[in-house]
């Protein structure tokens, strides 16, 4: 029922994980948009070391995604997309047992952090890839657009309940829900590998 709302028709429904993916990923990404200087300001950074913070967020996702447009392609997609999603929570549950800048900062250069409010991280090139194979002519517009507001309507809701948890805040749970979402999309790719692989076998 879901694939039929969300994919066009003739598309191959393995790609819903990769839409599913996107959902969570943006969720996510809306909330640190909103939280993430209010979160680092909180624990004591000045505002320059809030900047650094940021910025090397995106400085680490654009080199990321160049160096996976340069050699992902001597890699399984799947393999990639598990290993995004752990570094995903490993970024998430590192932010959240850590306070001093330069931890912080090195987090914020590996990890998948995204203070904007579009995807700019690694996963994404990985699945429009992904999604560009599954589709053909008319479909794969269709399907990029629909992939496309999946990602910016999740966004809106992860901004809007950024003013809901004020817990987070001071907890550290904001990472914390952030690494989990990553197992979780972990957890889907890997089941996502499995289901592919029975069905070649089979």
């Amino acid at each position: 029922m879901i694939a039929r709302w969300v994919l066009p028709a003739g598309v191959d429904r393995q790609v819903i994980p990769l839409f599913m993916g996107r959902a969570l990923r943006a969720f996510a990404d809306g909330y640190v948009a909103v939280l993430l200087p209010v979160y680092l300001l909180a624990l004591g950074l000045g505002l320059k070391d809030v900047g650094f913070v940021a910025s090397a967020t995106l400085f680490g996702s654009a080199l990321a995604t160049l160096a996976v447009g340069a050699w992902g392609h001597r890699f399984h997609h799947v393999h990639l997309l598990t290993g995004a999603a752990i570094l995903m929570a490993c970024t998430g549950f590192a932010f959240a047992s850590l306070s001093m800048f330069w931890p912080l900062l090195l987090v914020a250069f590996i990890g998948t952090l995204n203070p904007s409010s579009g995807d700019v991280s690694v996963f994404l090139p990985l699945e429009q890839a992904r999604l560009a194979n599954a589709s053909e002519g008319g479909e794969r517009t269709s399907l990029f657009a629909r992939y496309s507001l999946v990602g910016s309507l999740f966004a809106a809701i992860g901004s809007l309940a950024a003013a809901i948890p004020q817990w987070l805040e001071s907890m550290g749970g904001l990472f914390l829900l952030y690494g989990a979402i990553g197992c979780l999309i972990w957890l889907m790719y890997r089941r996502h590998r499995s289901r592919r692989s029975e069905n070649l076998s089979g």
